[in-house]
């Protein structure tokens, strides 16, 4: 196996990251884990939960997380199964999910979900599985799938496809768009997508299109963000606010 097909097959597993206590946003003594999803909460009442992406932990959201403290809102913060200080197994779409639900139901009321990348998918899968929260804002929703992202993105095409073959022989798909318009279909709070046009895997005008077949959602669109640089980006933070009525 090449260099480059065990690059992208390593992308499709989530790489150890610190979760050294120093490495957490909230104090030990925030810690409220809800069965094996380790999760922080700052204030009490109906909350505001951060959802991060693939690859990340908790602290992505330290620009917007600390907005929300600063102004007393209470904030809960998560580590998606097998991220940050998860220690489960399973990594997939559908244990994500259900993470994020679990989450939901133990802390309910939930005033607001923010998700990111493949956070996204987690959060529109606890949504179609009964979570509730009256605004969900979804920042870089992950639309095209893992292999036409990949493609996009001008990946050797050889290279992926002995990755996607591998995968297939593994029993694995073909790792591609996650149906948002379904997911959503029986969600009845407000709904922001959130994009940029320098963001090439998670491209502004597919998740406009997607959107769109969103009753009720609205789509907010920058220029020159990365896809990571969406979750830190002042503008954005104020965007949020600004949709949640707190600008």
């Amino acid at each position: 196996m090449d260099e480059a097909v065990r690059a992208l097959l390593a992308e499709l597993v989530p790489t150890p990251i610190s979760a050294a206590p120093g490495q957490n946003m909230l104090p030990a003594s925030a810690r409220c884990d809800v069965g094996e999803t380790p999760l922080w909460r700052a204030h009490q009442g109906p909350a505001t939960l951060f959802v991060h992406g693939w690859n990340d932990t908790h602290r992505i959201w330290r620009q917007f997380a600390q907005d929300f403290l600063a102004n007393s809102r209470p904030v809960l913060l998560m580590d998606l199964p097998a991220h940050g200080a998860s220690k489960a197994k399973d990594y997939g779409g559908e244990a994500a999910g259900k993470s994020v639900l679990d989450v939901c139901k133990a802390e309910a009321p939930i005033d607001t979900i923010i998700a990111h990348s493949f956070g996204c998918i987690a959060t529109a899968t606890a949504l179609k599985n009964g979570a509730k929260a009256d605004y969900v804002i979804l920042i870089a929703p992950p639309v095209l799938g893992w292999a036409e992202a990949k493609r996009r993105e001008g990946i050797d095409p050889a290279a992926l496809e002995k990755a996607l073959g591998i995968i297939r022989a593994n029993g694995g798909g073909e790792l591609g768009p996650f149906d948002f318009t379904s997911a959503l279909a029986g969600y009845d709070g407000k709904v922001l997508f959130i994009g940029s046009d320098a963001d090439i895997g998670c491209p502004l005008g597919e998740i406009t299109r997607v959107a769109e077949t969103v009753p009720g959602a609205e789509t907010c669109g920058f220029a020159g963000l990365s896809h990571r640089d969406l979750c830190l980006e002042p503008g954005v933070l104020n965007a949020i606010l600004s949709f949640l009525g707190y600008a």
